[in-house]
């Protein structure tokens, strides 16, 4: 998959997985996992001043806002007000005033993000102390670092860091990981417009510019591959999306298309369409909203372009994209990871969707969608597109048949309660 190092004005790209705790002295593998923004470089080098120590190398890029993120495995607490205290040893190249940020966010109660700028004067390795205010959380689990920080800020430098410590909360539970990766998309290349996949036949790709928001992670679902990625959202934390210089003209395009697999508390989150036509407007697709969440399986989600251009989306002037919390709310809290996200100029093929449980064919269908399950069906909910219930029934049985002939072409979803579970599918008339 795509690897992206740029992120708009002073949102953090949090790409690497740790499992680490403070302080962090960089002698131990898990302290090299720092992912990088708006052009920063960040890595763990030996001590130039020292060759038996090990630090990190932080060179920043001349962007107002520039450095790098580590997820971390053990929660920064600083609500003890008297036990708030960051220090860090900072090594800087010359006695020039430079002005740097360090950063703590994703907390569950706010505070949620605190932050507080340090300055350096002199030359050679210095310690640094940063004091927090009174009345901040205990569970912050995301430290970035910003390498010359300020609104108009354009410095650039090489710096050291080293024995970043500070109180230590609770251990970070492990967050739910898919047991397997989404399917990698199948379709002509001819026909594909590629924002974020695993198949590298598609060559027409959206030209990522820059990048904003927090990324939790990119994993490799499928390590016996080659490569398997996905994006992973923590959206009790922020969303993420990217950007590009254009806008794009993807009016050729008929549907958007991407794969997402919810942790077990996720209620839904948003995918937005963002287009700069003589004005930047956002349009979204809520999961939850036009249609239900499937929680702990990977769900593919195929929505028609008119639905967005219906809701005022310039399809000649795409500009960014983004996956938010529900309604920007990091309150609908959880872990989601999202794959293949495509406009195609056709549905792809799901001649049969097969689950766990239940099967539906044909699908696509003119006629009748026929639905069988290994359990019987206690109810099935039909909704459209737009998440309104067009049919309810309660068949009791272990196999149905539904008749289409009087349904619109496009989208529906059937959420079906089994004795064993419920499971939503979708299904598509033509």
């Amino acid at each position: 998959m795509k690897k992206f190092t740029f992120l708009f004005l002073a949102l953090v790209i949090t790409l690497g997985i740790s499992a680490q705790e403070l302080p962090l002295d960089f002698e131990v593998p898990e302290d090299d996992n720092w992912s990088t923004f708006n052009g920063a470089t960040a890595m763990v080098v030996v001590d130039p001043t020292n060759a038996s120590n090990q630090v990190l190398e932080l060179t920043s890029n001349g962007a107002d806002f520039d450095g790098a993120s580590i997820n971390m495995g053990t929660y920064i607490d600083l609500s003890d007000d008297n036990n708030n205290t960051i220090t860090l040893e900072f090594w800087t190249p010359d006695a020039t005033p430079r002005t740097h940020l360090l950063k703590l966010e994703g907390a569950s109660s706010s505070p949620t993000v605190t932050e507080l700028y340090f300055s350096t004067t002199a030359a050679g390795w210095q310690t640094v102390t940063i004091d927090f205010g009174a009345g901040l959380s205990n569970d912050y689990p995301i430290l970035v670092l910003f390498a010359d920080s300020g609104s108009g800020n354009t410095a650039t430098g090489t710096y050291y860091i080293d024995d970043i410590d500070g109180p230590n909360g609770a251990i970070i539970p492990p967050d739910p990981v898919p047991s397997g990766p989404a399917n990698v998309p199948n379709a002509p290349d001819s026909e594909v417009y590629s924002i974020y996949n695993d198949n590298p036949g598609f060559s027409t790709n959206f030209p990522v510019a820059y990048t904003f928001g927090t990324l939790s992670g990119e994993p490799d679902l499928d390590p016996s591959v080659t490569e398997n990625k996905a994006l992973k959202f923590n959206f009790g934390v922020a969303g993420w999306g990217q950007g590009e210089g254009g806008p794009d003209d993807v009016s050729s395009y008929s549907f958007v298309s991407f794969d997402y697999w919810a942790g077990p508390t996720v209620v839904g989150f948003d995918f937005v369409l963002i287009s700069n036509n003589g004005g930047i407007t956002e349009h979204k697709y809520q999961i939850s909203i036009q249609e239900p969440v499937v929680n702990e399986a990977w769900t593919k989600v195929q929505i028609p372009m008119s639905y967005f251009t219906n809701i005022g989306f310039a399809d000649t002037a795409l500009w960014q994209w983004k996956f938010s919390p529900l309604n920007d709310s990091v309150d609908n809290s959880g872990i989601v990871y999202v794959d293949n996200i495509l406009l195609t100029q056709n549905l792809l093929s799901i001649n049969e969707f097969e689950t766990a449980s239940f099967s539906v064919y044909p699908n696509p269908t003119n006629d009748v969608w026929n639905i069988e399950g290994i359990s019987v069906m206690i109810k099935v909910a039909l909704y459209d597109i737009l998440g309104k219930e067009v049919l309810t029934i309660t068949p009791n049985t272990t196999a149905v048949t539904i008749d289409t002939t009087t349904f619109k072409t496009g989208i529906y979803f059937a959420k079906i309660e089994g004795v064993n579970g419920t499971e939503t599918v979708k299904l598509v008339r033509q």
